[in-house]
């Protein structure tokens, strides 16, 4: 008789819908298979117990320090002022200057 009692103290804790129907718990999930196996992405299925670790500094990298390794990639000051290949005159780069005839540009065959 006392499993009885504990089964019916049991059935008074457990919670109810409004219909008064007792809520049944959803069964455990399935032990996962060889083949279902957890796999972390990126590391691929072959990873197994042998995981790739990534490199990591041991120390902050100082703005000082970072500005001596990146200052050369910095960028360089372009001419302003170039000379035209064909004539010789002073003009800005990537502008028209006398359409590659050599001589002088006033001078114009007609």
């Amino acid at each position: 008789m006392a499993a009885a009692g504990w089964l019916r103290r049991a059935a008074a804790a457990m919670p109810r819908l409004p219909s008064g129907l007792p809520l049944i718990p959803p069964p455990p999930p399935a032990p996962l298979t060889e083949a279902q196996s957890l796999v972390v992405p990126g590391l691929g299925a072959a990873a197994g117990p042998a995981m790739e670790l990534m490199a990591v500094p041991k120390k902050k990298v100082s703005k000082y320090k970072k500005g001596l390794r990146n200052g050369p990639k910095a960028l360089k000051p372009v001419p302003v002022i170039v000379r035209c290949r064909c004539c010789g005159r002073v003009k800005l780069p990537h502008f028209y200057c006398c359409s590659g005839e050599r001589g002088n540009p006033s001078e114009s065959s007609s």
